[in-house]
């Protein structure tokens, strides 16, 4: 058994996901993450990678298992093992379609888990030494970085040639990469209106601007897109090719939303006066709007636009600034949230609150805004102030103390003198108790007094003290 292979567990029910992931952790797996929605299983995939994932069918959420499942397989390709306690017809055709790696009815014994695991994994090993020996040019390193990003990419040369594609654009067409590299740009891509075709071809000069670019799919058929572009460079030296990403050119659907762009423009402007970081989601976990301060933060987590133009549980980073499955707990509650979130920037830390708040319309959320606030000097202030209470108590307990060492003291020093006073004979071994004792408790005096005056001394350079 491969030791520590990372397992992901979508399940919503708890006490079953404890349950397996204590099995799993006794045959000797590493669990990466416990999600109980299919937006977050896609999320939490997409950030910790996992070597395989156990996927219940029926989630909380609008997505379901298996949804979900198709998603992250297109994404990531993580095999996945659907865990169900419901064996009808329709969903076992629905679960089959898209080939999961493995299929466990619930209860389930350890044995069937770890067996079903184990040849899950082989079975994946084996079909990507398949696929490497069958595209041996995904080894390249252009070949790695382009497998790598979970969106329509193509590398075209100065010349019109295809270079390279990635698998997620090939399918657009219904291609396999083999079939377009290598291959003239024409063969894959063309233009949306026939009739601009016609008078390009009269000129000698063909122009296709962007969102004038269609498929053309191995069917014959035809879809439309929006191209944008990106360099590649090999060598400086050298001209560079061009990436191109591919995205479907339909506009958003805004039948089913409430809150109007308009509404959006005039929030995000309003957060930037106040120089709050801010953006807004809808309910399919699109971002519906944000402000230049927001686009700055994302920027710097590494985040590209054109990932934010899709839905944000396929943006693994995007969780630095809201998870999954807290953002569809406020779409369900309504309820307006405040959280603290600290971050470590090398040897600063910075807290920042998040206040998230439900718009709506005839008391349905719709979309969720969330307000970003660097709460770090307040933060500070407050950690200090208890610091200073903490302090001030131990300078009050040295006192104290003191106090009482010092009755302690006076009562040893009365005795003795009571005695004397009295003319009574004071015994040797008495006189020498009495004198280690005063001696002792001097002693203490002493320490303690020094441990005041560092106390005292700390709190004078800090300013708490005049």
């Amino acid at each position: 058994m491969p030791q520590g292979s990372k397992i992901l567990i979508v399940e919503d029910e708890m006490l079953i996901s404890m349950e397996i992931k204590q099995k799993l952790h006794s045959m000797g797996y590493a669990v990466v993450g416990q999600v109980i929605s299919g937006e977050s299983a896609i999320q939490k995939a997409g950030e910790e990678k996992p070597d395989l994932i156990l996927m219940d069918i029926r989630l909380k959420g609008e997505m379901d298992g298996i949804t979900a499942a198709k998603k992250i397989m297109e994404l990531y390709d993580i095999p996945i093992i659907f865990l169900t306690a419901h064996s009808d017809k329709a969903t076992l055709e629905r679960a089959i379609a898209i080939s999961p790696s493995g299929y466990l009815l619930k209860p389930f014994k350890g044995r069937e888990l770890m067996t079903n695991i184990e040849m899950s994994l082989h079975k994946h090993r084996i079909k990507q030494k398949v696929r490497e020996e069958i595209h041996p040019d995904t080894l390249s390193v252009l070949g790695k970085k382009i497998d790598a990003i979970p969106l329509p990419i193509a590398v075209i040369t100065g010349t019109g040639i295809i270079k390279e594609i990635n698998q997620v654009a090939a399918d657009l067409g219904g291609f396999l990469r083999k079939e377009l590299l290598g291959r003239p740009v024409d063969v894959f891509f063309g233009m949306q209106n026939e009739n601009d075709k016609q008078a390009q071809n009269d000129s000698e000069i063909d122009i296709i601007l962007p969102d004038q670019v269609t498929i053309k799919r191995k069917d014959g058929s035809i879809a439309p897109v929006t191209l944008t572009g990106g360099f590649v460079f090999h060598d400086r030296s050298h001209p560079p090719n061009y990436l191109v990403l591919i995205e479907g050119a339909e506009s958003a659907d805004t039948t089913s939303t409430y809150i109007g762009p308009e509404m959006i423009r005039h929030l995000m402007a309003i957060t930037e006066v106040f120089r709050y970081p801010a953006f807004v989601i809808d309910k399919n976990m699109m971002l519906a709007g944000h402000n230049p301060l927001f686009a700055d933060l994302v920027h710097k987590a590494g985040i590209s636009q054109y990932m934010l133009n899709r839905p944000l549980y396929e943006t693994p980073k995007f969780s630095y600034f809201g998870d999954m499955q807290d953002l569809q707990a406020i779409f369900r509650s309504g309820d307006v949230e405040r959280r603290i979130k600290s971050y470590v920037f090398g040897k600063t830390e910075k807290f920042i609150e998040f206040i998230r708040i439900p718009l709506k319309r005839e008391k349905v959320t719709t979309h969720i805004a969330t307000i970003m606030i660097d709460v770090t000097k307040e933060r500070h202030a407050v950690i200090e102030s208890e610091k200073v209470k903490r302090e001030y108590a131990e300078l009050y307990m040295t006192l104290e103390d003191i106090r009482r060492l010092s009755a302690e003291l006076r009562t040893c020093i009365h005795d003795l003198l009571t005695k004397i006073s009295l003319s009574e004979p004071v015994e040797s071994g008495y006189a020498q108790e009495k004198i280690d004792l005063v001696s002792d408790i001097m002693s203490q005096i002493d320490a303690a007094w020094i441990r005041y005056a560092e106390i005292r001394d700390q709190m004078t350079k800090k300013g708490y003290v005049v």
